[in-house]
């Protein structure tokens, strides 16, 4: 999974990154990820300063997200909550649609 990630009024911290990071392997466990872009953005002037975006390219269509924020951990758990739903849910779908009963008549009966 190659990873890149754009920092937009804020400085880089190392435990931000931390954060994300491990918040990608939990993506990563529920669908295979080849490419993540994360940007993270401090507003001084909005009501909730801080923002996280995510575009996730994974196998059928890509993942984006985003999520504000009056700290930067409310808005990276906003944006986990939302992206496993998605990916939990795609997940569901296509297990649905491999698994589906198919109406075969044993070769017995005729």
């Amino acid at each position: 999974m190659i990873v890149q990630l754009d920092w937009f009024g804020c400085e880089p911290r190392d435990r931000w990154e931390v954060l994300i990071h491990q918040t990608l392997e939990q993506f990563a466990a529920i669908k295979a990820i080849s490419r993540v872009q994360v940007r993270i953005e401090q507003l001084s002037q909005k009501a909730c300063p801080y923002q996280v975006s995510v575009m996730l390219s994974v196998s059928g269509p890509d993942v984006l997200a985003s999520a504000a924020g009056y700290t930067f951990e409310e808005a990276l758990l906003k944006l986990n909550s939302m992206v496993r739903k998605t990916l939990t849910t795609r997940t569901m779908k296509m297990r649905e649609l491999n698994g589906a009963h198919r109406v075969v008549k044993a070769t017995h009966r005729g």
